[in-house]
């Protein structure tokens, strides 16, 4: 991996005023291939094992707990040209609310009620507060009509009992953008941002890996808890943060340091 890649003011700018931002090129082009190699034997291992938890309805398959099926996905959690942007927005009390792999096939058909936010933490104010933060890789191209996520720029600074429109499908939404990428490319969306998935009226499946931050005081979301084989590859300070296996509220926050690769299955 390369060195680490600050957040740039312009970066800060456009973040804190529409809610996300989008990062072009995030993976080089071995990064890209051992990635969709580790996650094409991810979904092998799911698909053979009806109990690993997940989603597996026609329309949408969700792999969770993708930091359990191989180490490179520890080393992407803590990608240098993602992840010190995320901690710039977030805080240096970062850590892992939950992880999975997304995979929407072509077809399939949403309503408008398919839209909303990720983040409801009773007494905090979140027009001014930065609770969660999701982060996309993309395995693949993503165009406008590929099952691109969809944002409302700026809505999150929006006040909770705002009305939003009522709209037949997501992709009605006035003002909403589709997060268009290539392949390798990711972004990252404050929590409290409104978003919604859009069908996927593609050739291809829509390929993505999401790490969904918080901060250490909140707990990795149920069955995103890191197993004991997990938690022994979480060497680092910063690591055994983001799994949640320091103290909450004491203690110093990790300081950003650049991960040394870990061992990588044959063929990784």
């Amino acid at each position: 991996m390369n060195r680490m890649e600050p957040l740039s003011e312009r970066q800060r700018l456009f973040f804190d005023a529409q809610g996300y931002l989008t990062i072009e090129d995030a993976l080089d082009g071995a990064e890209l291939a051992a990635l969709r190699r580790a996650c094409d034997r991810a979904e092998a291992a799911w698909r053979a094992d009806p109990s690993r938890p997940g989603c597996r309805i026609p329309e949408f398959i969700e792999i969770e707990g993708i930091l359990e099926y191989d180490p490179l996905f520890l080393e992407l959690l803590e990608h240098p040209r993602v992840f010190p942007k995320v901690r710039a927005v977030l805080g240096t009390d970062v850590a892992l609310i939950d992880h999975a792999y997304y995979l929407t096939p072509p077809g399939g058909e949403l309503d408008g009620s398919a839209w909303h936010r990720d983040v409801r933490t009773p007494g905090v104010y979140h027009p001014r507060s930065t609770v969660m933060v999701r982060a996309m890789f993309a395995l693949g191209d993503v165009g406008a009509g590929d099952g691109a996520t969809l944002v409302l720029p700026g809505s999150h600074r929006f006040p909770d009992d705002y009305p939003l429109p009522r709209v037949a499908r997501p992709e009605d939404m006035p003002g909403a953008v589709p997060l268009t990428c290539r392949a390798g490319g990711a972004y990252f969306f404050n929590g409290n941002l409104w978003h919604a998935p859009s069908p996927n009226r593609g050739s291809r499946s829509r390929r993505m890996v999401l790490f969904n931050y918080g901060h250490k005081w909140m707990r990795p979301w149920r069955g995103h808890e890191p197993s004991p084989a997990l938690a022994a590859r979480a060497d680092t300070p910063m690591r055994r943060q983001l799994l949640g296996l320091t103290g909450a509220y004491y203690g110093t926050d990790a300081e950003l340091e650049t991960p040394a690769p870990a061992d990588r299955p044959a063929g990784g």
